[in-house]
C-alpha cells in the first residue's frame, strides 16, 4: 500500500517543477563558466530574496498554521538546489527564515 497515486495535477506540478531544477542548474552553469564573479552575485541576490519570500510567508501567516512548516520545507529544498547549481555550501534559506 504506502504510496498514492497522483492526480494529473499533482504529476504535472512535479514534471515542471523537475524541469525548472533542470533549467536552473543549466543556466547557473553557464553563468558561473561565463563570469563567475556576476553569477556569484546573481546567485546572492536569488539566495536573499528566497529568503526573504520564506520570511513573509512566516510572518503574515499566509499558509496558514503551517506556514512555517512550509517555508522551512522549501526552504531546505531550495537550499539543496542552490547548493548543487551554485557550486558551493550557501547558508539555508530556511535557517535565515526563523
Amino acid at each position: 500500500m504506502g504510496e498514492e497515486v497522483m492526480t494529473e495535477e499533482q504529476a504535472a506540478e512535479r514534471l515542471a517543477h523537475h524541469l525548472l531544477r533542470e533549467a536552473y542548474h543549466d543556466l547557473a552553469a553557464v553563468l558561473l563558466s561565463a563570469n563567475a564573479r556576476a553569477a556569484e552575485s546573481l546567485f546572492h541576490a536569488i539566495e536573499q530574496r528566497t529568503a526573504d519570500a520564506l520570511r513573509t510567508i512566516v510572518a503574515d501567516r499566509s499558509e496558514g498554521a503551517a506556514s512555517t512548516r512550509i517555508a522551512r520545507t522549501v526552504g531546505i529544498e531550495l537550499n539543496a538546489l542552490f547548493d548543487v547549481a551554485h557550486g558551493r555550501t550557501a547558508t539555508a534559506a530556511s535557517r535565515r527564515v526563523a
